[in-house]
């Protein structure tokens, strides 16, 4: 299997090679793109890949640009961190992505995918034509209020009132003001998946995080992230440093 990386992030660009090599070791990367202007370059070069893993939010642009001068039959992967339209578009139509950072099982499931669809020829352009125009952007509406437990009731909350959610064996909802509930969703990415990406952040496993909710943040010599969040009824949050750079453009865009 002969794989693409387009990833402006060296850090996830060296895991994801590094995770290939052990779960897949017959996989040979032919090379690792970090801007729109190298990939456009390798793609009038070089023909397709086998299996393309794609950022959408790179140094010189989109990465959707590409599909602007090539029609790109390949699968692709996408490694994003809160560009929802494009993670619902390649569940349903059969190719995953990798939340970052990327997690091992993630990516099994993805090469799974991979596998599967390669039996059936080729994924649709109608698709990435799709994605081009960005449609989900403009028109997908997210809740706006959700439905919690408090003790053996069902209350409906705004989600604007929401500071976070962590999950703690259930997933429980916290507000700007303290209030503490259970929320009826069993994972967090059921909860990612009615949220808008321009509100919340998902920074890791267990939590998301309103960016109302966020007092400040600083990093250290790792380059780790710790925010301190308004409220306090939740932990300092911690954030990765292979996601420190995906916060970093999310809170200042």
């Amino acid at each position: 299997m002969k794989v693409l990386i387009v990833e402006d992030e060296i850090l996830i660009a060296e895991q994801l090679q590094r995770m290939l090599k052990d779960i897949a070791p017959q996989t040979e990367v032919l090379d690792v793109l970090h801007s729109v202007k190298t990939a456009r370059r390798w793609f009038m070069q070089n023909p397709e890949p086998d299996l393309l893993f794609m950022d959408i939010q790179l140094s010189d642009g989109i990465s959707f640009d590409l599909f602007n001068y090539f029609d790109i039959k390949c699968p692709i992967i996408f490694a994003t961190a809160y560009d929802e339209y494009a993670i619902k578009a390649f569940k349903v139509n059969g190719i995953d992505y990798l939340l970052k950072p990327i997690d091992e099982e993630d990516l099994i499931r993805a090469l799974e995918k991979y596998k599967a669809l390669k039996k059936n020829a080729q994924m649709p352009t109608e698709l990435l034509q799709t994605l081009v125009n960005h449609p989900a952007q403009k028109g997908k509406l997210y809740k706006e209020k959700l439905i919690v437990q408090h003790r053996n009731a069902s209350i409906p909350i705004s989600i604007s009132d929401i500071a976070a959610f962590y999950l703690d064996q259930v997933i429980y909802v916290v507000t700007h003001d303290g209030q503490k509930y259970i929320a009826e969703q069993n994972t967090l990415d059921e909860v990612e998946d009615i949220l808008s990406p321009i509100e919340f952040f998902r920074t890791g496993r267990r939590q998301i995080i309103n960016q109302q909710a966020i007092e400040s943040y600083k990093g250290d010599a790792a380059g780790k992230l710790y925010l301190k969040l308004k409220t306090n009824h939740l932990p300092e949050v911690e954030i990765s440093r292979e996601k420190a750079p995906v916060f970093k453009r999310w809170i200042d865009r």
